[in-house]
């Protein structure tokens, strides 16, 4: 019997909610969080690969929330969040009340619920309203779409007021079957700093090594080349992470068994100067930490590996769609679409935290500043005096 059949045969059973606090509660679910992932079409950052990785790199006993909802012995939705308390400030030693939030990486991914169903989605949002502390929940990248505007009046209904910030775009391109036809597409500046890029490379005897196996060696590599990059500086680069090195271990084992994956390293010389890792899930490939050595920014290596890592994922012969994660001014180069996400806090009516965001609206009101205020990360031009140097 297909899962489809299935669900219609217990469609008169009983919804039921089951709240897991602890991994190992999670972690014998494995085979049942898989069926009901490709049943709802999920993504990477909701994979069980993804999240059993991000537990072992920066999991905290006693955080760990996953609301999901079963029917007839099956998961039919699910949320994978948890409980943090964050510091006011990096300065002093004081923390928020207690929030929901998505069970997101430290370093990139967005937060989705996942349900087979409309019904099942509802009584997912209800079971996350009853769930929420006083201070309620705050999902860091909330994909804009149909069914989440659905979610987002769930959530109303649920008693949460809700707060959003202004859309972040998110690149993506489509539809990709070669790489000449992918080229021609693009703008002709594009085409052009492809050649000078090419040609920069050859003059260096740059070589663009790929793994697909389990080895562990490549990975080590990255991060040894991620402590040399801008963002080692600024504390977001995946090596400055605290469990960052296992997070990516864990990662990498994972989706090379299942052959789901491709680290790229472009080395030049004895010296590696950029890396990129693409994974798939589903029928989505995924771009994940880029990062290359100041050293050599004059010959562009993070576009540079970019543009031979598409390169490489297109010349594996089947159409491809491709995402670049959040948007910048270089990826726009790349995208043939994109989609927009959002930061979300709900709180309940009524409690301290809501007459606090109340607070900040009346204060944006004389300033014109809409929603919720930006989470800003420090950028390349911010660590680079006066932000010279290409990317």
């Amino acid at each position: 019997m297909s899962d489809g059949a299935a669900l219609r045969c217990a469609a008169l059973e009983p919804l039921q909610t089951r709240i897991l606090n602890r991994w190992e509660d999670l972690a014998v679910l494995e085979p049942e969080w898989r069926r009901m992932h490709e049943r709802c079409r999920g993504r990477l950052f909701s994979s069980f690969d993804w999240l059993a990785a991000q537990y072992a790199g920066f999991g905290s006993p006693g955080e760990l929330r996953v609301i999901t909802i079963w029917q007839a012995s099956q998961m039919v939705a699910a949320a994978p969040m948890c409980l943090i308390r964050k510091r006011f400030s990096k300065l002093l030693p004081f923390f928020r009340p207690r929030v929901l939030t998505g069970w997101l990486c430290h370093y990139a991914g967005f937060f989705e619920f996942l349900a087979t169903s409309r019904e099942t989605l509802r009584a997912l949002l209800e079971a996350v309203c009853k769930s929420a502390p006083r201070a309620g929940i705050e999902l860091a990248l909330f994909r804009v779409c149909t069914r989440d505007v659905f979610a987002t009046r769930c959530l109303r209904i649920g008693g949460l007021e809700l707060w959003q910030d202004r859309a972040q775009g998110s690149s993506i391109a489509e539809n990709l079957t070669d790489w000449d036809s992918y080229c021609e597409t693009r703008s002709r500046s594009f085409r052009k700093k492809v050649r000078i890029s090419d040609r920069l490379l050859q003059e260096a005897k740059a070589e663009l090594e790929v793994f697909q196996s389990q080895d562990t060696a490549p990975v080590q590599r990255m991060l040894v080349l991620s402590q040399r990059s801008w963002k080692q500086t600024s504390g977001t680069g995946l090596a400055a992470l605290q469990g960052g090195s296992t997070f990516l271990h864990e990662l990498w084992r994972r989706l090379a068994a299942r052959g789901c994956g491709s680290l790229i390293l472009l080395r030049a010389g004895e010296k590696d100067i950029a890396s990129f890792c693409a994974v798939r899930c589903q029928d989505t490939w995924y771009g994940l930490f880029s990062e290359f050595d100041e050293e050599f920014s004059e010959l562009s290596p993070g576009r540079s590996v970019m543009y031979r890592s598409l390169r490489e994922v297109i010349s594996q012969g089947r159409p491809v769609r491709f995402e670049f994660g959040r948007r910048t001014h270089y990826l726009r180069e790349f995208e043939t679409g994109s989609y927009q996400v959002r930061r979300l806090r709900g709180v309940r009516r009524g409690s301290p935290a809501y007459w606090l965001l109340k607070l900040e609206d009346a204060l944006r009101e004389l300033t014109g500043v809409r929603g919720l205020l930006p989470n800003r990360k420090p950028r390349r031009a911010d660590i680079l005096a006066g932000g010279k140097g290409r990317t």
